[in-house]
């Protein structure tokens, strides 16, 4: 009996903390990460200041919020938000010191990076190449359309104290996929995992030095791309 109860108050302060999280995520998208505050999540998810400060503080609310959304771009699963608000994108813009149009012309640069990218790089990639980029392409896709709140989660997950689940499970699910897309073309399996965590581990610092530099989209792809090709290229030989 004792159990029973124990389970439901687990179940209901989990399902808390997710309203909490999804409140959370639909103001950063809309406001970005410095214009919300916690009361505004605590009146978004109805539930007081104190249970949305239990669930954790801002950064390490973002930092959750991104783990959720790294994990539907990876399952397939991710919506995007529907379009801003008129009012809300020209004070965005304003306050921001960018135009109105800025963040319109970042979405349609995401949606169009297969013929972007292509256009940019300025080596040639072979098929599979392409394949294991498409792995990181929604993830890529996602960081140029959300530029700033990126950069204030990459900025979060340097300040907060646990570990965020791109570390671990997040980081496991994708390293699996392109260990098992490099054996797919023979590579043996021990040199496949290996570079799967390179490719991993790359594809990390290069987010890192996106958000502390002027890096655009078209290099931030062709980046990854060149680890990608080395990769490739070293143990296909093998």
């Amino acid at each position: 009996m004792v159990s029973e109860h124990v389970q439901l108050r687990t179940g209901k302060r989990r399902q808390t903390e997710a309203r909490i999280i999804s409140a959370a995520a639909e103001l950063f998208l809309e406001r970005g990460y410095k214009a919300t505050t916690i009361r505004a999540i605590a009146t978004a998810a109805e539930v007081s200041v104190g249970r949305v400060m239990a669930t954790g503080d801002k950064d390490s609310i973002l930092v959750a919020c991104f783990d959720r959304w790294i994990g539907q771009l990876q399952n397939g699963t991710y919506t995007p938000p529907p379009p801003r608000r008129a009012s809300l994108s020209r004070a965005g813009g304003q306050a921001s010191g960018r135009s109105a149009d800025s963040g319109t012309a970042e979405a349609a640069g995401a949606a169009s990076i297969g013929v972007t990218m292509t256009a940019a790089s300025p080596r040639p990639a072979s098929a599979v190449q392409r394949h294991l980029l498409d792995h990181f392409l929604p993830f890529l896709e996602f960081f140029a359309a959300h530029e700033d709140l990126s950069r204030d989660y990459t900025a979060a997950m340097i300040r907060v104290k646990e570990d965020p689940e791109v570390f671990h499970t997040l980081a496991e699910d994708l390293q699996g996929r392109l260990s098992d897309s490099l054996t797919s073309i023979g590579i043996s399996e021990d040199h496949a995992r290996s570079s799967a965590v390179a490719l991993y581990d790359s594809y990390l610092g290069i987010l890192f030095r996106w958000a502390a530099t002027s890096m655009t989209l078209p290099e931030a792809t062709d980046a990854l791309l060149s680890v990608i090709a080395f990769h490739t290229r070293v143990r296909s030989a093998l």
